[in-house]
């Protein structure tokens, strides 16, 4: 009985593990910067753990500032749309927004609040990427947008492209590339794991067979 019920659970274990290597979410993101119809830029994010997931096929919006910078407070809502004219006139609009001051939540939230389609929030002075939290349950049900996590550098640059032209705009896109490397680890600690316990079971199991063997034996020859 403890062979089978170690060998289902092994099996249970390593279902489980399959199934979320085959069902993962993408880790990260990237930010295509467009100017003048042309890509230009290639800038990597992480998305947040609260909001809507990023579209598949990538969502595309002109970018613009935040007003406050730090949206812990109502921001300023984006300016008219483009024109009918413009291909790219379906667009809604990004808003870079500076981190520190107020939890993630509450800025994402004064974003969707302004008629943003997503956030993009940067990080101060580090170019260290993270993942997004939420603060409050009650704030994060009622977010719909999506919103990333991106560095200072790549806010630089960012900033540099709303200053230089306002035509430019940018496409959050996920990375659905499989992380073989991120599960490899895991999933071949979990295998050796269960072959070890699975042998030390069979060990242990042959050593008290053998002894009820020699038990019997001694039994009939007394």
């Amino acid at each position: 009985m403890v062979c089978v019920w170690c060998v289902e659970g092994g099996l249970r274990t390593l279902t489980f593990v399959l199934c979320s290597m085959l069902t993962f979410s993408p880790g990260h993101a990237y930010i295509y910067v467009h100017l003048n119809n042309m890509s230009s830029m290639l800038l990597e994010d992480w998305p947040a753990l609260f909001g809507s997931p990023l579209p598949r096929d990538g969502l595309m919006g002109f970018l613009v500032e935040s007003r406050p910078l730090n949206a812990c407070a109502p921001i300023e809502p984006p300016p008219a749309a483009p024109t009918s004219s413009d291909p790219n006139s379906t667009a809604g609009f990004v808003v870079l927004i500076r981190r520190y001051d107020c939890n993630f939540d509450i800025k994402v939230l004064h974003a969707q609040q302004a008629g943003y389609s997503a956030a993009i929030v940067h990080n101060v002075y580090s170019d260290v990427l993270l993942s997004m939290n939420y603060s409050n349950e009650t704030i994060a049900e009622e977010i719909e947008i999506p919103s990333v996590f991106t560095s200072y550098s790549a806010s630089k640059i960012l900033r540099g492209f709303i200053k230089t032209d306002q035509g430019a705009y940018v496409i959050l896109k996920p990375d659905f590339s499989f992380p073989i490397t991120f599960y490899l680890i895991p999933f071949t600690g979990i295998v050796g794991l269960i072959i070890i316990v699975m042998v030390v079971i069979l060990v242990v199991r042959c050593v008290q067979y053998r002894k009820s063997l020699r038990k019997n034996r001694l039994t009939k020859s007394s």
